[in-house]
């Protein structure tokens, strides 16, 4: 059985991925901090999740993304899966490498001690078409909720800005912009400032 938060990850399907520090610990400390972030998520979940939006944030972090199909293409990967061809396992293994490898560059940086990011990062299945709708929005204003700026295009460390865009990004730019079917719906949809009341059924809190 699932642990709460904690849904299996199988081939084909969508997940809200979330996890926080210990404690509140401010691991983002600046922009660089940000971005090696993503280069590490580039390094060791790449192509093994397709995203289509995130968040980072200065305690935690959101990303909405689908599970391949298949991996069988995957020749960056081709190692780590057959160590963990389990698919679950894989996934679990390559965001403990994933935290891992963050931590013991920012503990250097920062001449600190310790994990940083909760053992047991949390993820939820999205299995539903409001579901789908309602997790774009929320991680996308998450920092708007938190107080960190005043509107989705303020922020530089979300997948907003992909979507206003033509240059080049890993997220499913084009994916995300026929679900809402067009780009001017898309923001649309973002300035009606949907409260989370309307959509907390779909929601956890990390």
């Amino acid at each position: 059985m699932d642990m709460p938060y904690h849904d299996t990850f199988y081939h084909g399907c969508f997940y809200h991925i979330f996890n926080r520090s210990i404690n509140n610990e401010v691991v983002f400390r600046s922009k660089r901090n940000y971005l090696f972030f993503l280069g590490r998520w580039e390094k060791y979940i790449g192509e093994l999740l397709e995203v289509y939006a995130y968040c980072l944030l200065p305690t935690h972090f959101h990303f909405f993304a689908r599970v391949p199909e298949s991996f069988a293409k995957l020749e960056k990967f081709r190692k780590a899966i057959a160590d963990f061809p389990d698919v679950n396992t894989l996934l679990e293994n390559q965001f403990m490498l994933l935290f891992r490898s963050y931590a013991l560059a920012f503990n250097k940086e920062n001449k600190r001690k310790g994990s940083l990011f909760q053992k047991s990062f949390k993820r939820i299945r999205v299995d539903t078409e409001k579901y789908f709708t309602a997790v774009i929005h929320y991680i996308h204003n998450n920092p708007i909720h938190h107080h960190y700026r005043d509107s989705y295009e303020k922020w530089p460390f979300s997948s907003y800005n992909a979507f206003l865009s033509n240059s080049p990004t890993k997220v499913r730019r084009e994916d995300v912009l026929d679900w809402f079917g067009s780009k001017s719906a898309f923001i649309e949809f973002h300035a009606e400032n949907i409260t989370y009341d309307k959509i907390s059924q779909f929601l956890a809190d990390v």
